[in-house]
């Protein structure tokens, strides 16, 4: 998979899959930095996902501030050929103050395994 520098950051293209319904998100931030893996509220309600009464609700803080996230355990998230099945991803507002579909976190990375060549912009399996 490559990876697309924009404004110095890392983004890349995963679709999500949701109670069978696909979210492709173009605009995904890879940053190792975020100890979990979010998603912007707005593109999963695209899909008909919002928040339900079992969802466990957290406050989550990093670099862009704090905020309230529900947590989902998703069909899959794939990276092109590197697919991650039954993983749990926090949906929030996502009001960093820059545009972005999510960010694939550390969680993930570890998750499925990832290598991440800086060098030549691609993220692969690392086994």
């Amino acid at each position: 998979m490559n990876i697309r520098i924009v404004d110095g950051l890392p983004f890349i293209h995963v679709t999500v899959v949701f109670r069978g319904k696909c979210l492709h998100l173009s605009d995904v931030l890879i940053d190792t930095g975020s100890t979990g893996t979010v998603f912007h509220a707005d593109r999963f309600a695209e899909v008909g996902v919002e928040p339900e009464p079992q969802d466990v609700t957290h406050l989550i803080r990093g670099i862009g501030g704090t905020e309230f996230v529900y947590s989902k355990t998703l069909d899959a998230i794939c990276l092109d050929d590197i697919v991650l099945s039954f993983f749990s991803a926090e949906i929030g507002l996502m009001d960093y103050g820059y545009p972005m579909d999510g960010i694939i976190g550390f969680d993930f990375v570890r998750s499925a395994g990832l290598l991440i060549d800086a060098d030549k912009l691609e993220v692969r399996k690392a086994f």
